[in-house]
Formats: structure tokens, sequence, C-alpha cells
């Protein structure tokens, strides 16, 4: 069994590997030969009022193709301050600037677990992965200008996965802090040899775009539906950076999957809440209102899926005018699970990682 870092995981996933695999597990979600568990949290009272909650979170998924299943397990200590006018999501395990996620492996042929590995780096590479082969379905083929909201590690992440879809030229980026939208710009523009500007404000990041990219931890909209423009296309990361009626609003959308458990009302104890994800919360009525809550939208519930649109059995873009609108959630345990594979594939090959006996996760007692 192997035991990774995310500099093994730097260095052994390859964007285009990521595209090649996600598409792969989209493929295979379609031929119904990808099961998955969608993300569940639990929320548990902190009692600091800094950082009310402890969040704990689960998703799970497993590809034919690939022959392997992914558990992703997340510890985050969370609160949600305003920032520049917005509510934002801040999150850390032990102290600011640490988290805790990882990934467990296992061999859907044998049924051992193959590796261990941190979830940071591989899961921006989803993220960017999954909106590659989103937006190569939905977007205009000759898209030259991308519009991002949002400098971090996502953002850097689509802009990879965009430039390798589409002849991406000019970018403009905006997020709240002026500070990182420059760091952003100026790494970018270095990295990939195109123009990268910084702008002051979101309306203007996107105006004129081809592609827009909402790369954002904001919990409230940053994307007003009147800057839809003819042929524009919009990807977004999380709920609700768009208005909740937005998808109905575009010519053509698809997203991955509802991204957790659809049970209206939910059941006792639980809530919608951050990212729209099924948690089951804890706490005093003060602790429990601090919760953000995105309720089940019905717009994104009815919308295709990348498995849909793959496998022909929902339109993709049919026009340079129309507009559209990729939701990148969902799906996550499927898509780990096919790049944790080809990350565990490579690990093997190159002789990467740190070997641990198989036999300390493994028993004789049958439970």
């Amino acid at each position: 069994m192997l035991l990774l870092s995310n500099r093994d995981v730097q260095d052994l996933l390859t964007m285009p590997a990521g595209l090649a695999a996600v598409e792969q597990a989209q493929r295979d979600i379609g031929a119904g030969e990808a099961p998955g568990l969608p993300r569940l949290d639990l929320y548990a009272p902190s009692g600091i009022p800094e950082v009310p909650y402890h969040r704990w979170g689960m998703m799970a998924g497993a590809t034919r193709s690939g022959g392997y299943l992914a558990v992703r397990l997340k510890s985050d200590m969370v609160a949600w301050p305003m920032v520049a006018g917005k509510q934002r999501e801040e999150k850390w395990a032990r102290e600011p600037g640490t988290f805790c996620g990882f990934i467990i492996l296992y061999s859907s042929r044998t049924a051992e677990p193959v590796a261990i590995l941190p979830d940071g780096v591989i899961q921006h590479l989803r993220v960017g992965a999954a909106a590659g082969v989103g937006t190569n379905l939905l977007a205009r083929r000759d898209a030259e200008t991308l519009g991002m909201i949002g400098s971090g590690g996502m953002a850097r992440e689509y802009l990879e996965a965009f430039r390798l879809i589409r002849p991406i030229r000019r970018v403009r980026v905006f997020s709240p802090s002026v500070a990182n939208r420059q760091r952003y710009a100026a790494e970018m523009a270095a990295l990939h040899g195109i123009e990268v500007t910084a702008v002051d404000d979101p309306r203007e990041a996107v105006r004129g775009a081809d592609i827009v990219a909402l790369c954002v931890s904001s919990i409230e909209r940053v994307f007003e539906t009147e800057w839809l423009e003819p042929g524009m296309h919009v990807s977004d990361v999380t709920t609700p950076s768009t208005a909740r009626d937005f998808a109905q609003r575009v010519d053509v959308a698809a997203w991955n999957g509802h991204p957790t458990l659809a049970i209206d009302p939910p059941p006792d104890g639980a809530v919608y809440a951050r990212g729209g994800t099924l948690s089951w919360v804890a706490g005093t009525p003060e602790e429990l209102a601090q919760i953000p809550r995105v309720p089940l939208n019905p717009a994104l519930l009815a919308l295709p899926t990348v498995a849909d649109v793959l496998a022909g059995m929902a339109p993709g873009r049919t026009s340079p005018q129309q507009t559209s609108f990729f939701h990148n959630q969902g799906r996550q345990g499927q898509l780990l699970a096919a790049l944790s594979g080809v990350v565990y594939e490579a690990a093997r090959a190159r002789g990467a990682g740190l070997e641990i006996p198989t036999d300390w996760f493994l028993e004789d007692v049958r439970d």
C-alpha cells in the first residue's frame, strides 16, 4: 500500500491526463458503471465563537474502467465572516493555513486498500478537469476571452483546463483582495504567456467574455443574470454564485449531477447547508442560525448531466449565439476514484510514495 503526498500527486497527475480520466469516468456514469455516494456533512458545535463548528464530510465513488473505489474524508473548523460586503466561508484544521482531508483508494478487484493520499492537489485538479470536460461540451469553439471571478487554487486549475480545450488569449480577473488578484494576474501571465489583467469589479471582468468562470468561496451571488451576453458560457464551481433560476435563463445547461442526497423535506436533524450539501447538525438555536442554508433547487435538479450529453441523451451547444451554463458540482466520488487511480498507477510505475504494509489495514476477524 502506498502513502502519497501532495507533491507526489502534483508530479504524477497532469491536467491532460486529468481531463481524459474525468471524461472516461463521465462515460462510465452514463453507462451505469460508476456508482457513487454523494457528499454528506456533519456539523458538531465547537463552543468557540470565532469558529462555531467542526464540519466533517465524506463522499465515495467507483468506476468500472479504472477498477478503483475512492473515499474522500474532510475535517474543517468553519466560520462565515463578511468580506468586502459578501459572506464567505473560512475553514482550517488545527490553525489557519492548515487543512485536513484525504482519500483512501481501494481496488475494486481485490477489496484491499492500495493508497492513501491528501485531497488538496487532486481536488483542485478534479474541479478544473470537470470544468474542462463540461465547458468543452458547451462553450463556443472560438472562445478566446475568459472572465475569471476568484483568484485561488481553483481559478488556476480552471485556466489550465480551459487553455487545453479552447484558444484562450485574454483573461480578466477579479477577486475582493487587490493583492490576490494582482498576484494571480502576474503568475498566470508568466505561466501561460497570455494577457491576464486584474480588474476592480466583477462586472468589468465578465463584460465581453466568451467564457466566465466563477471560482469563489462566497456564499452569495457574484454573477448577475443581466450580465449574460449572446454566445457567453458560464462555469460555476459552487452554489449559489448565480441566481436560483439561472439555469433556466440560458439556452443550454448541464451539470455533473446532484452533489448530495436530494430528500425533501430533509430528515430530522438535517438541513441543506453550504454548497447545498445535506448536513446533520447540532447546537443551540444561536449556533444553528450561523450555518448558511442552501435549500434544494428544483431548477438544478432538472438539468441534464455531462454524462447525458456525452451519451447523446441531451443536447450540447448547437449555435454560436446560444448562452450556456455548466454547474460544476456532483459526482465527486466517481471523478476522484478515476483520478486517484491514475495517480496510484503512475506512482507504482515510477516508484513514488512511501510503501507501508497492506496487512496493517486487513484483519482476520469477520465483521
